[in-house]
């Protein structure tokens, strides 16, 4: 009978602990919901979404490129309309893709209130635009959140086809680090 080579039981323990990592950091948690609207604007002068790279094919029906990035710091608020309080900012990148079509999210949602302030939620994923509802995925975070866990669910709330600005409708669930 083989002996087990005393390496390959440091693998095991190792392997047996990081399959266990998910349900140390959100068992016996309930996630923590949020629900706002994301503000984008692309019309100059109060622009908070803007391309830097154009691609070289234009998309029908959407004022996007395939290949273009985006810059944005998205205003977040409690309810559509754009006066709405302010909860926090979406901060990151975009990338438009050719299929469906769709755009690549990597972005940090700020809070900017009570007890969530300066605390980030970390969310990256692809967003088939033209679906009803999509779900992006949690990945990280900073302060309350840090190493934070769950998903984000996408509706479009209202798009101007003409200039491109619209309001997304969020529902984030957060299951924060248990540590």
């Amino acid at each position: 009978m083989a002996s087990l080579n005393p390496n390959s039981n440091h693998l095991l323990i190792f392997l047996l602990c990081l399959s266990l990592t998910p349900l140390l950091t959100c068992a016996d948690h309930k996630p923590v919901h949020f629900h706002f609207y994301m503000q984008e604007k692309v019309t100059n002068p109060n622009a908070t979404s803007i391309v830097v790279a154009k691609g070289p094919i234009a998309l029908p029906g959407t004022p996007y490129r395939f290949g273009d990035i985006a810059v944005i710091d998205n205003a977040l608020t409690q309810g559509p309309d754009p006066t709405s309080s302010l909860v926090g900012r979406a901060q990151g990148i975009f990338t438009v893709m050719k299929s469906d079509p769709s755009v690549n999210w990597v972005f940090n949602i700020l809070f900017a209130y009570g007890k969530y302030n300066g605390s980030t939620v970390t969310v990256l994923g692809r967003d088939a635009i033209t679906q009803p509802m999509r779900e992006l995925g949690v990945v990280g975070g900073s302060g309350i959140f840090r190493m934070a866990q769950g998903y984000l669910l996408v509706k479009t709330y209202s798009v101007n086809i003409a200039d491109g600005d619209s309001v997304l409708e969020l529902d984030l669930y957060v299951y924060p680090f248990k540590g």
